[in-house]
Parts: C-alpha cells; structure tokens; sequence
C-alpha cells in the first residue's frame, strides 16, 4: 500500500519565536553555567581524593546542592520565574554567593581564584529584567574565567550613572590579545551582548593593558518589567 505524506508549514503562536529565543538564552546563561561549575567542582574534587579525603565529600555534597539547583532553575525556566536566588538575596548578594562557589571549584593547576565584588555606589531600585540581565552577565563572565583565563584575582563591580547600571568584571588571566573581541564571539560573549542590547543598553569585552580582560555592560534603569 503507497503512502502520501503531506508536509505543511507549522504556525506557530504570536511571540513563540521570542519566547523560544529567552529559553535557550536562559538555558545557556542559567542552567549552563551551574553545570559548568559543577563540573570544575568535581574535577578540584578528583585532584581531593588523593589528600583530602573529608575534604573532597565536603565539596561533593555541596556540588550535590548545586545539581539540585539546576534542577530547580530547569523548573523555574518552565514556570518563566526569575532565577530564585534574587528573589532570595537581591542582586548584590546573590552575586557575592554565586562569587563564593567559585573559590573552590577551579581545577588545582589554576587555582585559586579569588573573586571581589565591590558596589561603588548605592544602588537604586532596579526593575525586574535589570536585575536578571546584570546576574546572568556576571554569572556568565565568572564561568568564563574560571573555565577559560587561568586568571587568579577577578573584581566585579556595580554602580548607577548616567541613568544606567553600569556592570565591569576584570580578571587578571590570560587576556584576549591585543585587539578587542569582535563583536560576535563565543555563544556566551554573544549571550551577554544580546542581553545587554535587549535592554537597550550593551557590552563589550576588551583587554587590559596590564594584563587579562574586561568586560563591561550597561542596563538602562529605566527598563521596564
């Protein structure tokens, strides 16, 4: 018996491409790194096993809390929540706890990485996407360092001017040559760029002339929810 198929175009709903689009952004910049970390966890806690053993389950078991974590951030994804660890703390806190995950996470042949976070100047309320855009950036950059620059000091800093929240993540690494990035680099350069730009604000990533890389951003405070 022949069989006829028919292949006819899907339609899909008003905003399906958009909403397509911010769930794999979140993807990347929420679940990612997380994954990411964990991994770089599990590997510093390979290299425990042969000295430390207590010490290597302690961080295990913390891992274990991170992965569950990444669970939760899949579900919030589904439910279209904000990552729960502003709603819990706020951007600034939730930005030194996640810089805190880091310090023992980076694989011995780096390691350590210590990371500050410094707030020049008080913060004014911010809105919603603000705050989630400048959490996924800094959450973002942190991974990339700690994965990518063999750097051993990072600095975050925020603070408001000129109508924006301005964001700057410098690390003391390897750098990025002697050029700036261009403007389409990695999925994760260009996943913070385009989160920056859907604010109306944006991001460039540049090298440091003692040495490593910046990254700055800018979010517009006047930003909607």
């Amino acid at each position: 018996m022949r069989r006829t198929f028919v292949v006819t175009d899907v339609v899909h709903p008003a905003g399906y491409e958009d909403r397509l689009r911010t769930v794999l952004s979140d993807l990347h910049d929420g679940v990612g790194p997380t994954l990411a970390v964990a991994l770089l966890g599990l590997r510093a806690a390979r290299d425990l096993l042969v000295r430390d053993r207590a010490g290597a389950e302690r961080l295990l078991s913390r891992l274990e809390e991170e992965l569950y974590g990444a669970i939760t951030e899949l579900r919030r994804i589904v439910t279209d929540a904000r990552p729960p660890a502003l709603d819990d703390a706020g951007l600034v806190t939730a930005v030194r706890r996640y810089a805190g995950l880091l310090a023992d996470r980076v694989p011995a042949e780096h390691g350590p990485l210590a990371v500050t976070v410094e707030v020049r100047r008080e913060l004014p309320p911010l809105s919603a996407a603000v705050e989630v855009a400048a959490y996924r950036i800094i959450r973002e950059a942190l991974v990339n360092i700690a994965r990518h620059s063999g750097a051993r000091q990072c600095t975050v800093r925020l603070w408001p001017l000129d109508g924006d929240l301005r964001v700057e993540i410098v690390d003391d690494g390897v750098g990025t040559g002697a050029e700036p990035l261009p403007p389409v680099g990695g999925t994760g350069l260009r996943s913070m760029r385009e989160r920056a730009a859907d604010l109306g604000g944006g991001c460039v990533v540049e090298p440091v002339s003692s040495g490593g890389t910046r990254i700055a951003a800018w979010l517009p405070l006047a930003t909607q929810e």
